[in-house]
């Protein structure tokens, strides 16, 4: 019996709810804070669970409040998140020459979202490599920058925002260095040898690690084609970053823009189309955007990344899935095809069933913390506000009208529990919850008369 209740979608929910509460443990003691003194539990809590969910929302600034010990503890705990609970236990599993059974085969497969069992610890021996080969460079880039500007801080600096960026976490410690906390990157809004590089590692790690695998395939091995997968992730993954840069240059070109050079407004630009895809860095302030702006990066952050990422939101491919049903069943046409291929039906129940339950869980999660922040008589947190930060939640991606510091417990908490949600996954957070019906393929029932439209 407990084998069939510890299902795989189980174990990794309760493998992340696990590490978040060794790491709120850590951070609450007073060895990983500047003033060595306790840490509230509640907001070690909501930190950890920011750094394992990647998501970058913070109740204090990490570079003014914890030290190195509390900072790398942090840093640690966006790695797992990014990696994945199970992949970076397989990570030890592997430094120990401990064998990898039949059911972490299966936990890593449901982790992955992958389709076949074959080949699965290989390909997580690739993402490990490509993970680490990828931070490294992108830290030996940003040291080219961040030494000069800060000497040997500027080492641990580059390191953390690299694993930071690639993770899609929004974590960073320049809140001393930078003169002024919570400010993010916006010190550096027009330095592309630091936006590039951090743009670079933020696509990379959210186009997912299957993508980067079978790039990597057709490159080195000369491989035919690249599956219907990787076409569809690139293609959206541009259109998306493209459409964004262009139509922020156009609303904040005098906006929030303004004061900036013609080159500097072109780079600001593409960052904050690149950002919202679940990264968190800000290089100018969100509060400061226009309306149309607001509702672009609104838009942006709920689709965020795509599967097997390291970044949230509802993903680029149920996006492209739902466009391809909807387009298909405007045509008058039965299946939904892809090139010489049928999408499964079953694929497009997957793809509305997590859309359905994205803008239900930011639906009730905001207006739970309206309710909690209007008996506290919060000015901060007005309808706008609070939906971007529960949106920002949900799809792990760390952008912030500045409001997270000054909620109460239970706002706390509910934005905690929409990362977890956010980070885990909708479908593997039902599933775990459901009970599962059999299903007798053998009995077809008539049809429902049913209006819609």
């Amino acid at each position: 019996k407990k084998l069939k209740i510890l299902t795989p979608v189980r174990v990794i929910a309760m493998g992340f709810a696990l590490i978040i509460f060794v790491g709120a443990f850590l951070l609450s003691l007073p060895i990983a804070h500047n003033d060595m003194q306790w840490f509230p539990f509640i907001d070690a809590l909501f930190t950890s669970t920011s750094a394992v969910c990647v998501t970058g929302l913070i109740v204090v600034d990490t570079a003014a409040h914890f030290n190195l010990f509390g900072q790398m503890v942090i840093l640690l705990l966006i790695q797992i998140g990014g990696l994945g609970v199970m992949t970076a236990t397989t990570l030890l599993f592997l430094m120990m020459r401990k064998r990898i059974t039949l059911k972490n085969r299966l936990m890593l497969q449901e982790a992955l979202s992958e389709d076949r069992l074959q080949g699965i610890v290989k390909s997580i021996k690739l993402i490990l490599i490509l993970t680490f080969s990828i931070e490294i460079i992108g830290a030996l880039v940003l040291m080219c920058s961040f030494i000069p500007a800060y000497g040997g801080y500027g080492v641990w600096v580059s390191i953390f925002i690299s694993i930071s960026a690639f993770c899609n976490a929004g974590f960073d410690i320049l809140g001393v260095v930078g003169g002024h906390q919570f400010g993010s990157l916006t010190g550096f809004a027009q330095n592309a040898f630091v936006c590039l590089p951090i743009m670079a590692l933020i696509i990379i790690g959210g186009i997912g690690f299957m993508v980067l695998i079978d790039v990597g395939d057709r490159v080195l091995r000369k491989k035919k084609r690249l599956s219907a997968h990787t076409q569809m992730v690139l293609i959206i993954t541009g259109i998306l970053i493209l459409f964004g840069w262009v139509a922020f240059m156009a609303t904040e070109w005098n906006g929030v823009l303004k004061d900036m050079s013609v080159g500097g407004k072109i780079l600001a630009a593409l960052f904050q189309s690149v950002t919202p895809r679940t990264a968190g860095f800000e290089s100018v302030s969100q509060a400061a955007l226009t309306p149309v702006s607001y509702m672009l990066t609104l838009i942006l952050m709920f689709i965020g990344a795509s599967p097997s990422s390291t970044g949230g939101g509802v993903k680029t491919t149920t996006l492209a899935v739902l466009m391809l049903t909807g387009i298909k069943t405007l045509q008058g046409e039965r299946d939904v095809n892809l090139g010489k291929s049928k999408i499964n039906p079953n694929l497009i129940k997957r793809a509305i069933t997590i859309i359905m339950l994205a803008i239900l869980i930011i639906m009730i999660n905001t207006i739970l913390i309206l309710i909690f922040e209007g008996n506290n008589h919060n000015q901060y947190a007005s309808v706008e506000n609070v939906l971007f930060e529960v949106t920002s939640a949900f799809s792990t991606v760390g952008l912030t009208m500045g409001i997270t510091p000054k909620l109460c417990v239970g706002s706390k908490l509910i934005l905690g529990l929409t990362m977890f949600i956010g980070r885990v996954g909708t479908l593997t957070i039902g599933f775990s919850i459901a009970k599962r019906k059999k299903i007798n393929d053998k009995i077809e029932y008539t049809d429902a008369k049913i209006l819609i439209g």
